[in-house]
């Protein structure tokens, strides 16, 4: 289950530093002032990556976790939801 986890945080780190590689001079020259977004759907709840990066740009990522939810009705009346699987949502500005 650790493992699974580091893996799922190596590649999310590893799509984040593959997406301010491809920064072209012109943007680097402009500060690089692009707003990216990722989403991924994982079995269980997982962390994204919070702070600057970017070297001296200085961009800031931020991550959302949302859950995804299924619910119904029992005999009873009574609601019941259950989380079948979780969004992490980066963000870097």
């Amino acid at each position: 289950m650790k493992t699974k986890l580091t893996l799922i945080t190596a590649a999310a780190a590893i799509a984040l530093t593959g997406a301010f590689a491809t920064a072209t001079d012109a943007e680097a020259r402009k500060g690089g002032s692009r707003y990216q977004q990722w989403e991924y759907d994982t079995p269980h709840m997982v962390r994204g990556f919070e702070g600057f990066s970017g070297g001296p740009l200085g961009r800031y990522c931020s991550y959302r976790r949302e859950p995804d939810r299924r619910c119904w009705i029992s005999r009873s009346g009574r609601e019941s939801c259950k989380i079948v699987k979780w969004r992490l949502i980066q963000k870097c500005y």
